[in-house]
């Protein structure tokens, strides 16, 4: 099968890693890439326990991701300057804190030479067995932002990080579906981006297990004050 497939290339190419659990530091450079929504929202709720984060707060040195910008027609020229500053959906950004005004964030876009920016904020929280998210940033308009532990294959496409890690359970459950996505078996074409979006190195994650971090998330945020 595909996962004694990926062990043996793991045996004679070391970019290529066959892990027992998640690393919880590499989730705050590069999410986790599932399959499933269900499952990323459960990644996330674990990697925020690994990390022993309170359950309805956002902590500094966080990962997000930007899901796109809600802004109105009239704030064209401000849609622009921050997509010129590097806030387009799908980037990645670590959380500083709240901003100096209401509904405002501070964040840092990562690949920008900028080290940090305030801006207005939705910041949602999603968890498993809540019907609504956690709202940790609520502005009117502004740019909309998931947490970024974890992230669908799907979403991912376009996106490319050093190294990757892949929930190898969800590959096995989209096999086992049977499911397919122009005439091509769903779990091929999964796997397949998963893989292209490392440039380094793949982590194929084997159990529904994280590791304990060493690096508190309070170091992460003060290296990009």
């Amino acid at each position: 099968d595909f996962e004694q497939e990926v062990r043996e290339v793991a045996e004679r190419d070391d970019r290529v890693v066959v892990a027992q659990r998640a690393n919880a530091e590499l989730m705050l450079e590069s999410p986790m890439l599932v399959w499933r929504n269900k499952t990323r929202m459960r990644l996330i709720k674990a990697f925020r326990a690994a990390h022993e984060i309170p359950e309805r707060t956002m902590v500094p040195g966080e990962p997000l991701i930007c899901d796109g910008l809600e802004l109105p027609m009239r704030q064209r020229k401000q849609r622009m300057d921050l997509e010129a500053r590097g806030l387009i959906k799908g980037a990645q950004a670590i959380y500083l804190g709240p901003g100096r005004k209401p509904g405002f964030a501070r964040v840092n876009i990562i690949g920008t030479e900028e080290p940090g920016i305030s801006v207005a904020s939705i910041i949602q929280i999603e968890g498993p067995d809540q019907e609504e998210p956690v709202v940790i940033s609520a502005a009117k308009s502004g740019a909309l932002f998931l947490h970024g532990a974890a992230c669908t294959i799907h979403k991912a496409q376009g996106s490319q990080w050093p190294e990757v890690q892949v929930f190898a359970s969800d590959m096995s459950a989209a096999a086992w579906s049977g499911n397919e996505e122009a005439g091509i078996q769903l779990w091929k074409r999964l796997v397949y981006v998963a893989i292209t979006r490392a440039e380094e190195r793949l982590h194929w994650v084997t159990r529904p297990m994280i590791s304990k971090p060493e690096v508190s998330l309070g170091s992460k945020a003060e290296t990009l004050l």
